[in-house]
């Protein structure tokens, strides 16, 4: 297992400090994805709007870039 870090950059800068240990690239681009539908859906219920280029950088042990997943990515407004 890996360990990933997974930053979030909203209105403020998040870094995750401690991460969490996934098997591969792939799987943290999924975990990613999760984690920030789950946020855009908090930041609806807390304010009741969404910004879409809120994101959240994934990178490796080695501090490597592994995605960016923006809340716009994951999301769809429909009317």
């Amino acid at each position: 297992m890996a360990r990933y870090f997974f930053n979030l950059y909203n209105d403020e800068t998040s870094l995750d400090e401690e991460g969490t240990e996934l098997p591969d690239d792939s799987a943290a681009r999924e975990w990613a994805k999760l984690e920030v539908r789950y946020m855009a859906s908090e930041s609806v219920k807390a304010h009741a709007h969404l910004v879409l280029h809120h994101h959240v950088i994934v990178t490796n042990e080695a501090g490597e870039e592994v995605t960016t997943v923006r809340f716009g990515d994951v999301v769809s407004v429909m009317e």
